[in-house]
């Protein structure tokens, strides 16, 4: 006797023969496949018999096997599925509303948050030569420990690439400035971008008119985007027309010859004012153009078609070798073996958190993944939230099945009625989905920081009504399918009806719940980092500060001239704002804790050693204005000379890293820095990012000791001074005017920015 159990095929593989087969043929393909089923279950396992038995499934899955559907009329058809719909849905308002409505949020979440992934990882993805443009690094590697990593590169990196390279087919540099525009009562501070000629070429950018084939061809050219064009010019043709741009001590007349198109927010470069690199003399020095310790901007290089950056490396070794060998930068060590030059792809540069930013910026990776799983998974809880509600009102229509299946309704009329339902509701959320998009883009984007922007484009539409036809069929198919299949029987004799298995309405449950609670999980961490950013010692006072950006006498050309100018106009502004008692704790300094760009310079120590340390200029205010605590010496004092001349003060991680025991009186560990003393050491604040470790940092009242002695800087902000004050009112409404009545006394012809 054959005890073995009596193993039954996958039931959705039967139903889905069913579905399709036609019905004079089903009985003998079905007996067929049972059978062939069972011989398998006694020679093989199960899971290896069931994926035979699904394959012959689909064996039989053939043009002549297929059911064909009746002659009636399919617009008609679809007509009565919607209006059925429709009157359901009306009869049913609550519940209806309950529906589109909890679809409609989840819609508003997913898309908002998808627009801003889709930026994210979209960057510079327009640009047809995309897959053969790289960025250029350096990289300096001490014998000590010490690494330099920076995408800002040497000046003349470009040039000696593509005289070096065969596969480098064109370069590209790109650097960013600051100047004043403009002449006499109309010039404002702005930035500009310094580019090579051939930007145009390499990457996409529409130019929308003048010279389209060479705009940056002639060296007093200048192309501007299409918001500047009318920002300088108005209504009037720019193209033609003279832009005054002053580049040191002169003012030059630049022509405007294109306009083109804004930047794609997706583009990491953002340019207004774009001149050529040709100029180059007018913004570098001989030296800056000569030497590989200095970087400045970012080197773009084009490789010819068939080639990619992986086999570049030992060429550029070969190239250092022959170019940087010399310098006495790291001994006898052989130089190729210290200074790196590699290449990173232009679609890799937003989303690579391991390789520094430059002029490009760099995006954290891992928040643009976690906010794409939150935003998928909010529509999922959506959509699961429907379902069970959609599950629990089932048993409310099991007479309305009954009568349906009485007067000859096929169960695959059911599913496609029910899906109908489901549809529609998808297509009324998603609607409403895309107007609560519109209304809460604006206040997302200043959440988020961004600038978004939802345009209803031809792809944008088709992708709003593959998400609806996907969330509708998802969200229906399974309450579709367990009303189909009520028993007629047992309906019309009032007995009870099943609506689906248990487990499945249990594990959705459960799944929205875990679901639920990872969401709120993770909201709670996020509010714990918040609390911990808002709450962390940062070494300083900052409640209540306001930052002044200055303006400098640039006619000199002389950059500690421009500083002291500022400087002077700090104390004029000063002078007037203390007159009125909310405004307190004056102070000046080059930049202002918690910015981007501090300045970095770099020098030879006595020691043999390449060092780099972070430089703040300040008067003698600066650090009381933030209270910022003092481990030894003391801090500037205004009535010493000595102080404004020669004074250093370190803070706690300088003097550990230029090895300084009882700083008091002693030197930086440099052999050309000109007259100073360290005065005083400040205990470590957070001057930077709380992501970033506290660097080396010098403060001085006199920049000329500190400059003699370096060997190249970096900075990517101006370090003309901000005034600093702290505000005591209680009405920040009238902070504006009682800024401005003292700035436009004193600096009618100067714009007022604060912070």
């Amino acid at each position: 006797m054959n005890n073995r159990p009596n193993i039954s095929p996958p039931k959705w593989a039967d139903r889905f023969l069913e579905f399709y087969c036609k019905s004079e043929f089903l009985e003998e393909i079905q007996g067929d496949a049972h059978e062939l089923f069972q011989a398998r279950i006694a020679t093989q396992n199960r899971s290896m018999a069931k994926v035979k038995f699904f394959w012959d499934v689909l064996r039989f899955l053939k043009w002549s096997n297929i059911k064909k559907s009746k002659r009636l009329n399919s617009n008609t058809m679809i007509r009565n599925n919607l209006k059925v719909a429709a009157r359901v849905l009306w009869r049913q308002k609550a519940n209806a509303a309950l529906n589109i409505s909890g679809i409609a949020v989840g819609l508003t979440c997913f898309i908002l948050i998808s627009l801003y992934v889709k930026q994210q990882v979209s960057y510079d993805g327009f640009h047809q030569k995309k897959d053969r443009i790289y960025r250029a690094w350096v990289k300096e590697v001490y014998d000590d420990g010490r690494v330099f990593f920076n995408t800002t590169t040497p000046l003349q990196l470009g040039y000696r690439l593509e005289e070096n390279l065969p596969e480098v087919e064109e370069f590209v540099l790109f650097d960013q400035r600051e100047t004043f525009v403009g002449r006499g009562d109309d010039r404002v501070l702005d930035q500009f971008n310094i580019v090579s000629a051939n930007f145009f070429k390499v990457f996409d950018f529409e130019v929308l008119k003048g010279n389209r084939v060479n705009p940056l061809d002639e060296l007093s050219s200048v192309v501007l985007s299409a918001s500047y064009g009318q920002k300088y010019f108005g209504e009037i043709d720019p193209i033609g027309q003279l832009l005054p741009m002053q580049v040191g001590a002169d003012i030059h007349d630049f022509i405007v010859t294109a306009i083109v198109e804004d930047a794609p927010l997706n583009s990491g470069f953002q340019y207004t004012m774009l001149v050529s690199l040709e100029n180059r003399p007018l913004f570098y020095s001989d030296g800056m153009m000569k030497r590989w310790f200095d970087i400045g901007p970012e080197t773009y290089v084009l490789l010819k078609e068939g080639t990619n950056s992986a086999g570049l490396n030992h060429k550029t070794e070969a190239m250092v070798k022959s170019l940087v060998d010399g310098s006495g930068a790291f001994g006898d060590a052989p130089v190729e073996e210290h200074y790196l030059i590699g290449f990173q792809p232009l679609t890799d540069i937003h989303l690579n958190a391991d390789v520094p930013s430059g002029k490009y910026p760099v995006g954290n990776p891992q928040y643009v993944y976690i906010l794409g799983a939150i935003g998928l998974l909010i529509l999922v809880i959506a959509c699961m939230n429907y379902t069970t509600l959609s599950i629990g009102q089932s048993l409310k229509r099991a007479k309305e099945v009954g009568v349906r299946k009485v007067a000859g309704a096929h169960p695959n009329n059911l599913i496609i009625q029910y899906l109908t339902e489901s549809m529609l509701i998808a297509f009324l959320a998603t609607m409403l989905g895309v107007l609560l998009t519109i209304v809460a883009l604006p206040v997302f984007n200043q959440l988020a920081q961004v600038n978004l922007a939802f345009e209803i484009s031809t792809d944008n539409v088709i992708y709003i009504i593959l998400v609806a036809l996907i969330i509708g069929f998802l969200s229906g198919i399974y309450p579709a399918l367990i009303l189909s299949r009520f028993n007629v029987a047992s309906i019309l004799r009032g007995g009870t009806v099943q609506s689906g298995g248990r487990w499945v309405r249990k594990a959705a449950i459960t799944f929205q719940f875990l679901l639920t609670v990872f969401l709120i999980s993770s909201t709670l961490i996020m509010r714990k980092q918040l609390k911990y950013l808002q709450s962390s010692d940062l070494g300083y006072s900052y409640d209540a500060m306001i930052s002044v950006p200055l303006y400098a006498d640039s006619h000199s050309g002389k950059v500690s001239e421009e500083i002291a100018t500022a400087f002077k106009n700090a104390d004029m502004l000063k002078n007037q704002l203390s007159k009125n008692t909310v405004f307190s704790d004056f102070g000046s300094g080059s930049h202002v804790f918690g910015s981007e760009g501090w300045v970095r310079l770099g020098f030879d120590s006595n020691t043999g050693n390449y060092m780099q340390f972070q430089f703040l200029i300040v008067d003698p205010y600066y650090l009381d204005a933030f209270d910022i605590d003092l481990v030894d010496g003391v801090k500037f004092d205004p009535a010493l000379d000595i102080h404004k001349s020669q004074g250093v003060i370190l803070n706690e991680t300088a003097v550990a890293y230029f090895g300084l025991e009882n700083p008091i009186g002693k030197k930086l560990p440099g052999d050309k820095f000109g007259d100073h003393q360290i005065i005083g050491v400040v205990k470590d604040f957070n001057f930077e990012s709380l992501r970033e470790e506290i660097s080396p940092l010098v403060i001085v009242q006199n920049v000329l000791p500190i400059f003699q002695g370096i060997n190249d800087f970096n900075a990517g902000d101006s370090f003309i001074p901000k005034l600093v004050f702290k505000y005591q009112g209680s009405n920040l409404s009238e902070l504006s005017d009682l800024i401005d009545k003292s700035w436009s006394g004193l600096f009618p012809n100067e714009k007022l920015n604060f912070y």
